[in-house]
């Protein structure tokens, strides 16, 4: 059986914005630059509210993968994590520096989309969204924000474009694949949406709502069997979790339905034997009957 109409009502997987980012930076001495262009300085990076290495780098030079280059000009490994206020050299050139003006006119629009979009004036977010894409066509974030709020707007087809392009630029983000799932699954390209729930679980395997999504894609798919042995995997890992009741009560429906099911199934081969004897009981009275009408002088 399909569940099109109940699964929406059942599981209204949400996807979240991204957060309010700040612009950050001041100025430094000369030295060699992780994008490979040539240095005239390094800027002292103050850092905030959930900065991390890799968004720095994506700031200043294009690509967070400057992740590591960053990590040894300040002596740190791959994983330290940033705090509010901390200093970060950054080695720039003027490409950089011209790169990171951009991406910091990018995020006044950014910022005021985020603030729309929480206001719950979706239009208005969207035309900051695409104005801070247009400033700095390579700031994911605000694609990604634009693809959610496109999301929230009934828009799925158009959501997905965005998100597709977010991950050619920004690549292996679980939540980036959760919003494309989303995206797919209500454009009606479910295979398409197991697809990047699959890949979101794989970049985090502790990302619940993918978990959950990818149960409701695979019995919406009409993998019956796959979908409920996903549920229950689900609410065993995450007994607690936001859609832990709406995953329990959909088991115990489809519990309830198979053993009504065996039920029926019982009933019916009940009915069938006892109509194949009956009919031939009625048989052999009709047959002894006409016998008997012979017989009779």
């Amino acid at each position: 059986m399909r569940h099109r109409g109940r699964v929406g009502r059942w599981f209204p997987v949400a996807v979240a914005l991204v957060a309010i980012v700040s612009a950050g930076g001041c100025g430094g001495p000369p030295r060699h630059s992780g994008s490979g262009v040539a240095t005239i300085e390094i800027v002292t990076h103050v850092a905030s509210e959930g900065e991390t290495l890799a968004s720095v780098a994506d700031d200043y030079y294009g690509d967070s993968d400057g992740i590591s280059y960053l990590a040894d000009i300040n002596g740190v490994d791959d994983s330290f994590r940033l705090a509010p206020g901390m200093l970060i050299d950054v080695p720039v050139g003027e490409e950089d520096i011209a790169r990171y003006a951009r991406r910091t006119e990018a995020k006044v629009r950014y910022n005021r989309g985020t603030v729309l979009a929480a206001r719950g004036e979706l239009r208005k977010a969207t035309d900051e969204f695409r104005a801070a894409l247009k400033e700095d066509p390579r700031f994911a974030d605000a694609g990604y924000n634009l693809g959610v709020v496109l999301l929230m707007m009934g828009e799925p087809q158009m959501s997905a474009r965005v998100l597709e392009q977010v991950i050619e630029v920004r690549a292996g983000d679980a939540g980036q694949e959760f919003a494309l799932g989303k995206a797919y699954f209500d454009a009606g390209r479910v295979a398409d949406a197991i697809e990047c729930f699959d890949t979101a679980i794989m970049l985090d395997p502790e990302l619940e709502d993918a978990v959950f999504a990818q149960a409701v894609a695979l019995l919406e798919s009409g993998e019956t069997e796959n979908g409920i042995v996903a549920l229950d995997s689900y609410v065993r890992r995450f007994p607690n979790g936001f859609w832990a009741d709406a995953a329990r009560k959909c088991l115990t429906e489809f519990a309830g339905n198979a053993a009504a099911r065996r039920e029926l199934a019982a009933e019916a081969a009940g009915v069938g034997q006892l109509g194949h004897k009956e009919l031939e009981r009625v048989d052999h009275r009709t047959e002894s009957g006409e016998s008997a009408q012979e017989e009779s002088p």
